[in-house]
Parts: C-alpha cells; sequence; structure tokens
C-alpha cells in the first residue's frame, strides 16, 4: 500500500501546482510578490520595490545554481536545479520537490501542461565536416518533453536531438567571480543555454553554445534546424506573456521575434560611440520597453603578474542600462556603474528595473600581484575565502531618477507575470 500513497501524495503536489484554481498546498494568492530571487541562499519572494516578503526554499550550498522561472499566469514557481527541480506559489508554501531530474535547460509550453528540457548529462557526438584539430567537436544533447501533470520521477519522451553545441559545453571549471555570475547567468561572454517555447510545435533555442545562432525544434516530428544565425541567445529575454523573443544580433541591432507568427523586427541602435557589448535584456511589464545593459571599457582594468596557480578572472567593465522604446525606436541611458565582473540577472517591474551586479576579483588579482597568495594555493583553499567577491541587487527607477543597491548576496532574479 505504501506505493500507493506516495502516487497520491505525488498528484496532490502537482495539482495543486498546476491546476488552475487549486492553490491550497501553497496557501492564498499573493497579488504583491513580483519578484522572486535568491538571497542569503534560500530562494526568496519579494514586492515590487525588490524588498523581500518570504522566504520559500530550497537552500542552496557552495558552488549550486539555479533557473528560477513563474508559469505564465504567475501562479507557481519553478526553480530548477541539476539535482532536482522545485515549485511553490505566491503564498510562500515551502517549495515542493518535484521527482526527477531535469537540469537547468528547461522551459514549459505556453499552456503549463509540458516540459520541455535538454538532457545535459548524455551529450551526443555530431558529424562536423568543418571540424580541426583546432576546432572541437560537436555534440547535441537529447531533448525531452514531459506531461507535468504525470511527472513520476522517470525521463520524458526523447523528441529527438537539439543544438550543434562545442564539446564540453555542459560544464565549466570556473571559480570566485565567474562561479559567482554562472549561479544564474552562465558564462561570461556567451551567457547561459535556454529553451523557449512557441505558440505551436516548435521550441526555439540556443543553436550553438558558445557561438551565436537560433535553433528551433519540432516536438512533434524531432526536427531540427537552425533558425537565425545571427541571433545572441545569451543575452536574450522572453517577454513575460510569452509571445516575444528579444535578443541582439552579430550586425549590432536587436532582434524582436514574434513567438506566434515567426516574423521579426530589427532595431538599430543610434548612439555615439557605439551601445557597446550587449549582456542583458528585460521587457516591461507591458511590452513597449526593453531595458539593455551593455559593457563597456572599465575605469580600472586589472592585469595579473605572472602564472597564478590556477585561472584568475581579471574581466571587468563599465555597465551602462538603456531604455529602448518599441514604439517611438528611441533609447534613453538610465544609469551606469563602473568597474563591474557582470550582470548576471535582469528584470523588471512597472516602477523599476533590477540587475543582479557580481563584484570583480579586484581582491583576489591585488593579492596575487602583491604576493599574498601562494604558489600552490588552489580557489577551495579556506585562506582564499575571504577574496570572494560579492553580488548587489542594482535598483534604478525606470525614469533613471533612483538608483540604489537593495540587496545584497542575490542571484537568480525572476519577474513575476503581473498585468
Amino acid at each position: 500500500m505504501a506505493w500507493w500513497i506516495r502516487i497520491l501524495v505525488l498528484v496532490g503536489i502537482l495539482a495543486a501546482l498546476v491546476i488552475p484554481g487549486v492553490g491550497a498546498a501553497h496557501g492564498q494568492q499573493d497579488r504583491t510578490i513580483a519578484l522572486a530571487y535568491v538571497r542569503d541562499d534560500t530562494v526568496t519572494l519579494a514586492d515590487a520595490d525588490g524588498l523581500p516578503i518570504k522566504q520559500t526554499g530550497p537552500t542552496f550550498g557552495y558552488g549550486q545554481g539555479a533557473r528560477l522561472f513563474w508559469t505564465p499566469d504567475g501562479r507557481t514557481l519553478y526553480i530548477a536545479r541539476d539535482d532536482g527541480l522545485y515549485a511553490t506559489g505566491t503564498g510562500g508554501g515551502v517549495a515542493a520537490h518535484i521527482p526527477g531530474t531535469y537540469g537547468r535547460t528547461l522551459t514549459i509550453s505556453q499552456d503549463a501542461a509540458t516540459l520541455y528540457y535538454l538532457e545535459t548529462i548524455t551529450p551526443q557526438p555530431i558529424e562536423n565536416p568543418e571540424a580541426t584539430e583546432d576546432d572541437p567537436l560537436l555534440v547535441s544533447f537529447p531533448f525531452r518533453e514531459m506531461v507535468i501533470s504525470l511527472m513520476d520521477g522517470g525521463a520524458g519522451r526523447l523528441a529527438g536531438y537539439f543544438g550543434r553545441f562545442e564539446a564540453g559545453s555542459a560544464s565549466a571549471d570556473i571559480t570566485f567571480a565567474a562561479m559567482l555570475y554562472a549561479r544564474d547567468g552562465g558564462l561570461l561572454g556567451s551567457g547561459r543555454p535556454n529553451l523557449w517555447p512557441t505558440y505551436g510545435s516548435n521550441v526555439f533555442g540556443t543553436c550553438c553554445f558558445p557561438n551565436a545562432g537560433l535553433g528551433i525544434f519540432d516536438a512533434n516530428t524531432g526536427a531540427y534546424d537552425l533558425f537565425d544565425a545571427e541571433f545572441m541567445p545569451g543575452a536574450a529575454a522572453i517577454n513575460l506573456t510569452r509571445t516575444h523573443l528579444a535578443g541582439p544580433t552579430t550586425t549590432g541591432a536587436i532582434r524582436v521575434i514574434d513567438l506566434i507568427t515567426g516574423g521579426t523586427r530589427d532595431y538599430s541602435i543610434q548612439i555615439a560611440g557605439g551601445v557597446g557589448e550587449i549582456e542583458r535584456i528585460a521587457w516591461s511589464p507591458d511590452d513597449t520597453f526593453l531595458y539593455v545593459i551593455a559593457r563597456r571599457a572599465p575605469n580600472n582594468p586589472m592585469t595579473v603578474q605572472g602564472e597564478p596557480p590556477f585561472p584568475i578572472d581579471a574581466r571587468s567593465a563599465n555597465i551602462v542600462l538603456y531604455r529602448l522604446n518599441l514604439v517611438t525606436s528611441v533609447i534613453r541611458e538610465l544609469a551606469w556603474r563602473p568597474d563591474v565582473y557582470g550582470v548576471s540577472a535582469l528584470a523588471a517591474t512597472d516602477r523599476y528595473v533590477f540587475a543582479v551586479i557580481v563584484d570583480p576579483n579586484t581582491a583576489l588579482v591585488n593579492a596575487w600581484n602583491a604576493r599574498q597568495v601562494r604558489f600552490d594555493a588552489q580557489p577551495t583553499d579556506p585562506g582564499l575565502a575571504g577574496y570572494m567577491p560579492a553580488s548587489h541587487l542594482w535598483r534604478v527607477s525606470v525614469d533613471g531618477g533612483d538608483v540604489q543597491d537593495v540587496a545584497a548576496n542575490v542571484w537568480g532574479l525572476a519577474a513575476r507575470p503581473v498585468r
């Protein structure tokens, strides 16, 4: 009889999370919830000002990352970790662990009934006619789909194979600032692989990580193809209603793709000296603006002297936050910040734009250059813990008039769809 009890418990959890109108397991919906993020290693729900309201869990240990995303109706928050999938509601109940392992490259269908994910632990080598000794082999990943109401811990249906990724792209050996950034932002410069559903059987996704390219996969037929070779998915973002996808291109434009029709529109950015390297994009809740984070040369660039015992990432940049009007194509600078490692996440509410700022490895670089770090030191040495940089939740009003940090040790930012 024990297996019947487990099935009934699982069905109860999933019904409370995915069936509209059923929310007893997580309390009544709280309309003040506008954001979710990880603060002090615990998933936290916050209001439209970015201030924490309640913590739901799960908690995170050193080096663990996750992808936080809401269902289109804003009722359920999913927390995708490498070791499992969790879900909670705006009522603030403890996040429920859903059986199974689905990784962090995943999305749900527009009707919130189907989970799509890449099984990144089982890469499949593919032919690369242009491969050379200096050019790495290519792999694709199994693309699986699972009916959410039937999730029982097993693997989803194998629909086919997705992408043309560099071998080894499913893992990276990173430390300090790069590790903080990768918790939700992936690799600086390349971002992280993504999937985005359309309103049919097609699913868009990162084609050629770490390089540019948007792939398209038909979940019904298993057919995969390159949709847009110029699109750069690492910085791309879907709007809260999940009808449009926006991202930079290799030609310097920002491209908006209609997920219903497949049509596109390009916005040319006319700024003296250029906009810089676009790192993150976020949509306004009413879909009239795009908020853009761009990287420019830092005020105080760093250089690592000699050969440290492990790689020390000395990258930094000045960042600029822009607001692009999608009706008039007018772009305006809202705020800037000097000498950061990067912006690992970006989100917006009606009043504010929020960015997760990761500090650069300034202390570590300076200590190594001053010979204060042993020549045989390793990143895991307890004595190096004090050189770990910090992360901040940077809040900018939509008119640029109010700029401040509102929290520390924050990452995993996700805006809740609220209309």
